[in-house]
């Protein structure tokens, strides 16, 4: 059983956003990367999308980090309105797809960002 305010997901996630290279719905979908998981994303839009949308994006990790491109299918899991800022929509993209060492380098990232963070503290 979970307490209140517990951590539900399965990978922590990097509150600092990463570049959206693309993505492949209508120029202008996805704006932004919010935050990143090894498990997903958290993009910004101005248009909504449908939940169970199949995307492929790719992204990039941070060049101070390591600079690498990442490449991934996903699905839209939520898309809710955004209260603040000029973006309209969150969706939250759960990758389906991605490849192994996509994966780590995601996970060592996170893991990073937030040491980085704690000692920033």
């Amino acid at each position: 059983m979970r307490t209140q305010g517990e951590e539900r997901r399965r990978y922590p996630r990097s509150k600092r956003g990463v570049p959206l290279l693309q993505d492949d719905g209508a120029p202008g979908v996805l704006n932004h990367v919010d935050n990143i998981s090894a498990n997903g994303v958290l993009c910004h839009t101005v248009k909504p999308v449908s939940l169970m949308t199949r995307m492929k994006i790719a992204l990039e990790l941070p060049k101070e980090y390591d600079a690498r491109r990442i490449e991934a299918e996903g699905i839209v899991v939520r898309c809710d309105p955004d209260e603040q800022g000029d973006d309209n929509f969150k969706v939250a993209i759960l990758f389906t797809k991605i490849a192994d060492e996509d994966h780590a380098a995601i996970r060592s990232y996170v893991d990073h960002d937030i040491a980085q963070t704690q000692v920033r503290k």
